[in-house]
């Protein structure tokens, strides 16, 4: 069971966050209502998945994930906010959080984006705008796409949606959006169909 650390200023949307994580079977071991309390509670609870406000007083969270990403590189941060613009998806990634979702979204593209970065990927939530790569950003991810990923990139690229890919790979649905998520990221993509035309091109060029 993964061990999760809720950080936001708002009692009620912090314990709704709490609320939802539990039901969904994650054990929520503390909260903290600012970026400097998030701190010190990573360090001492040391949880699997920290979820990050951005807007907070005494630390923000920018500053907030960079302290904890870089005293324990093994805790993903999810930043969960309302601000959906480039500059701050930027600022975020950089800042070495692995996650980012609107405050806006379904409860399930929440709990999607927890359950990627335990898998070890990325994500980005609908509607969170997806800046190119910028060099600080390319540091921080992998060189290139994980086995599992390269292989669902192929079969993406192939027209096989969400629902094909997981069955032929006997994977959930959810899992297979998981990684499709991180396919687009790595590959500075839009979308899927853009991740879809890059691979294409690689194909070719390598056969070529």
């Amino acid at each position: 069971m993964s061990r999760v650390v809720v950080v936001d200023d708002h009692p009620v949307f912090r314990k709704g966050l709490i609320a939802l994580l539990r039901a969904e079977g994650y054990d929520v071991v503390a909260e903290a209502s600012d970026g400097l309390e998030a701190v010190a509670v990573a360090a001492a609870e040391r949880p699997d998945v920290v979820l990050m406000d951005l807007s907070m007083p005494m630390r923000d969270g920018f500053e907030a994930t960079a302290r904890i990403t870089a005293a324990n590189p093994n805790i993903k941060v999810v930043v969960i906010t309302l601000f959906d613009d480039e500059a701050s998806v930027v600022q975020a990634l950089e800042a070495g959080a692995s996650a980012y979702v609107s405050k806006q979204a379904d409860p399930e593209q929440i709990t999607g984006a927890v359950e990627a970065v335990v898998s070890g990927a990325m994500w980005l939530g609908a509607g969170v705008a997806r800046p190119a790569l910028s060099p600080a950003i390319t540091e921080t991810l992998p060189g290139r796409l994980t086995a599992r990923e390269t292989t669902i990139a192929d079969l993406l690229s192939r027209g096989l949606t969400n629902p094909m890919i997981a069955e032929r790979l006997c994977l959930s649905t959810k899992t297979v959006a998981n990684y499709v998520s991180a396919v687009i990221l790595k590959l500075g993509a839009a979308d899927r169909a853009e991740a879809a035309r890059i691979v294409r091109e690689a194909r070719r060029h390598r056969s070529s």
